[in-house]
């Protein structure tokens, strides 16, 4: 999150990718920097290791379809 707000500061889009159990914390760091609404990608935490390959691949994509489609509204 820090890192994403101070990218932001410089007038660069960014979005951070926070995993599930990290939504409290991503919050709170983006607050103590003076950024609470920093924009953050909240995903699941999966066992990839449990799932076959092709799964894994397509949760994937959908993140990466979402970062996507946050930053180009971000930089807007």
């Amino acid at each position: 999150m820090r890192d994403t707000v101070n990218v932001m500061r410089e007038g660069v889009p960014a979005v951070s990718l926070v995993h599930e159990p990290f939504r409290t914390l991503a919050g709170l760091a983006a607050a103590q920097v003076g950024m609470p609404n920093a924009p953050a990608l909240i995903y699941a935490r999966d066992l990839v290791d449990e799932e076959p390959a092709e799964v894994v691949e397509r949760k994937a994509r959908e993140v990466v379809e979402r970062a996507a489609a946050m930053l180009l509204a971000v930089g807007r």
